[in-house]
């Protein structure tokens, strides 16, 4: 590890002591009551605007350019409102590519201009497809249920333009299945899973196969590899439980967590998207809830959805300066966007306060960014909400237990629009709110 990787780890590091690195969810509107199923976006790093797209059931494909305060449905120009898409990958910020199914046909569309049109690229009957991965702008894998006892295997060299079986030969056992988005790729290693206990796992792009045993674990509804050292590649599957590896799939460890439900998918949090740096935080989504673990540790509940299941979150994180983003998807048509960001919540005190209370923020009218002090008397779980005018919820800026004393809070409106919003605290026996003013 060179030095300046080393001094951004320590960095990293200090973040997560001082807790600086808090987290907020947000419900977005997306405009739709239907099933949700895959969420992917352009991965940029440092830069904006931030673009995610999202397909469902009914030919649904939704996109956004500025990070989610809108969204957009765009599935007009080729893709039918019978198919209920399955999966989608974003290759740039005007190339998208969307599976799916009507019946026992599965399709493919690719469009070119931001979804104003799609094109049919791929079309086969049976041997639905489950899940694409791009590993690059023109490489990239799709894998579907059998056919005849085959694996529906598919490679592109050419953007999804065209896609060719040659060579990926993969027979079936018994009568085993994918998942839907249960794929991951790293180079040339692929990971995909089954209803069989097992995962398979290609070390070139799929010419060859081994069996990676999941067992006691039936069902791997969800894969992600993302990062690796001397060791091997680490990564996550998800069944019924999780469980971890840090050998490319050959042990898995089970990980412990609350609650119930199946695992729809991992993203790949903080650190973990730079090459040889241990992941830091992770995020998961497992039945109508949003879990964090640190290094791979215990699943942590961080986040309920008020209606539906989650069905898939995006597998990477946006990362700018200060905000990086991704995306959950859910059975009735909810978003959540996931963000974690530098700054948000700091101690600059440990006297303790006589009372609970709320400051005003400073400066107030302000752009882009304001402060604000918060006084908590004991240990208390703590919530700081930022809503606009019409009361929606827009920003969870704390949500989390806090020790006695006066901590400064900030938050950043360069993603928002000029206008009016309030400010809440809210503990276990203290709530106030007040008015502040984003004028750009």
């Amino acid at each position: 590890m060179n030095k300046i990787k080393l001094q951004f780890l320590v960095i990293l590091v200090f973040c997560f002591t001082q807790n600086l690195l808090p987290q907020s969810f947000v419900e977005q509107n997306s405009g739709v009551t239907v099933n949700l199923t895959s969420v992917s976006m352009y991965q940029t790093l440092w830069s904006v605007p931030y673009q995610a797209w999202v397909c469902g059931n009914n030919g649904t494909v939704l996109r956004t350019s500025n990070t989610g305060t809108n969204w957009l449905n765009v599935n007009g120009g080729g893709i039918p409102n019978t198919v209920n898409l399955v999966n989608i990958w974003c290759i740039d910020s005007v190339n998208i590519l969307t599976a799916g199914n009507i019946g026992s046909v599965t399709y493919v569309y690719r469009t070119s201009n931001k979804g104003a049109s799609w094109s049919q690229v791929f079309t086969q009957a049976n041997g639905n497809i489950n899940a694409i991965w791009m590993s690059s702008a023109t490489q990239g894998f799709m894998v579907g249920n059998p056919v005849g006892g085959r694996w529906s295997l598919w490679n592109t060299t050419n953007g999804g333009s065209n896609w060719d079986s040659a060579g990926l030969y993969l027979s079936q056992a018994g009568t085993e299945i994918g998942w839907n988005n249960s794929l991951s790729i790293k180079n040339n290693r692929i990971w995909f899973g089954t209803n069989n206990t097992r995962i398979y796992y290609s070390t070139n792009f799929g010419s060859n196969w081994q069996i990676l045993s999941t067992a006691p674990e039936v069902n791997s509804y969800s894969v992600l590899f993302y990062w690796n050292d001397s060791s091997g590649y680490y990564g996550y599957f998800g069944g019924a439980n999780s469980y971890k590896t840090t050998n490319y799939g050959f042990n898995w460890t089970l990980i412990s967590h609350p609650g119930s439900g199946n695992f729809g998918g991992f993203t790949n949090g903080i650190a973990g998207v730079f090459n040889h740096y241990p992941p830091m935080l992770d995020f998961a989504v497992r039945g109508d809830s949003i879990f964090y673990n640190f290094s791979m540790g215990n699943w942590n509940s961080i986040y309920s959805a008020p209606s539906g299941v989650y069905r898939h979150v995006a597998p990477f994180y946006q990362l700018n300066v200060q905000y990086n983003y991704s995306w959950a998807v859910r059975s009735n048509g909810g978003i959540t966007r996931l963000v974690t960001f530098w700054g948000g919540v700091k101690k600059i005190s440990s006297l303790v306060p006589d009372n609970f209370s709320l400051q005003q923020n400073y400066p107030n009218p302000f752009n882009p960014s304001t402060k604000f002090k918060i006084q908590i008397e004991k240990l208390s779980n703590v919530k700081v909400v930022v809503f606009d005018a019409l009361g929606r919820e827009v920003a969870t800026l704390v949500n989390e237990q806090l020790k006695a004393g006066t901590y400064e809070v900030e938050w950043d409106g360069s993603n928002y629009p000029s206008g009016v919003y309030f400010y809440k605290l809210t503990t276990d026996s203290f709530s106030e709110t007040k008015k502040m003013v984003l004028v750009k």
